[in-house]
């Protein structure tokens, strides 16, 4: 494969350069889906478009042809297998693993609802849990949040698939799952832009650091990308659901330390690294690590 530049064997700077594109990109496609719909005002271009759309041409187009992955000598169908994008068996046990997994994610974020609700003091019946917990609310034709959230999965092909395969040439996979973790919480520095407030952001990048060691982990695990699309697809679907009690009551500084904690942290990541660990032991055959 031929591309600008050569970078397979430098993964800190690849992946320094994809934070770059891949903000080049979401500007790229705003400009072109206006101009495309002919709208006067380029903040009118609705999500989820602008980003699914540059997460594709970044693994698909910028990745392999302008930033130099997978290197000389190997060809595309190469590139899709070294970043486990065409690796979905048992595909049985992988599906069940993300569901699984989600569950667990689902019930963290849940028990950090109860737990705040329990400091403020008030109590928690059955009527606080069926008013706070509408899972329905994010499915059609309530939300069109299971559009919205389909960002996660071309966003896990480029993090979990191209980033942690550049980093895996270079290191070890415990390493590698470091590292490319915190490049995945640094793309979320991008929240500022939206006018949140910087402790929400803050909460947002050091949460998206520690869940990206659970996304890392599964993946090497199972040597697919499948169960971490799962569970990022539906922790992202559901998440407005599930914790808006919090969002709506808490302080943005509260709202980062529990979403840390509980909603995407270190909670429900070590639960899931646990329960992966078991479940490819005993259910899953074929193994990386």
């Amino acid at each position: 494969m031929r591309s600008l530049f050569s970078l397979s064997r430098r993964p800190w700077l690849f992946s320094f350069l994809i934070l770059f594109f891949w903000f080049i990109c979401n500007i790229l496609v705003i400009i072109a889906l206006s101009l495309i719909l002919r709208l006067e005002d380029q903040t009118q271009v609705q999500a989820p478009w602008p980003t699914l759309l540059a997460n594709i041409l970044m693994v698909f187009i910028v990745a392999p042809f302008v930033l130099g992955f997978p290197g000389k000598g190997h060809t595309y169908r190469q590139y899709l297998s070294e970043i486990r994008l065409t690796k979905m068996r048992p595909l049985l046990g992988l599906i069940l693993l993300g569901l699984s997994c989600y569950l667990i994610i689902a019930l963290s974020q849940a028990a950090g609802v109860l737990v705040y609700r329990l400091m403020e003091g008030l109590p928690v019946d059955g009527s606080f849990i069926r008013r706070s917990f509408v899972l329905a609310n994010e499915l059609p034709p309530r939300s069109n949040s299971w559009l919205i959230s389909l960002t996660s999965i071309p966003e896990e092909i480029l993090w979990r698939g191209v980033v942690l395969a550049a980093f895996l040439r270079v290191y070890d996979q415990r390493k590698s799952i470091i590292f490319s973790a915190l490049i995945f919480g640094a793309l979320h520095i991008f929240n500022v832009l939206n006018g949140l407030p910087p402790i929400w952001v803050i909460g947002n990048i050091v949460g998206a650091a520690i869940t990206g060691l659970f996304y890392g982990y599964v993946t090497l695990k199972t040597d697919s990308l499948l169960p971490a699309m799962i569970v990022h697809y539906l922790a992202n679907l559901f998440v407005a659901a599930i914790n808006s009690y919090v969002q709506a009551n808490a302080s943005a500084s509260a709202a980062a330390v529990y979403g840390v904690l509980f909603t995407f942290g270190i909670i429900p990541t070590i639960l899931m690294i646990f329960w992966t660990r078991f479940f490819t032991r005993r259910w899953l055959i074929t193994q990386k690590s």
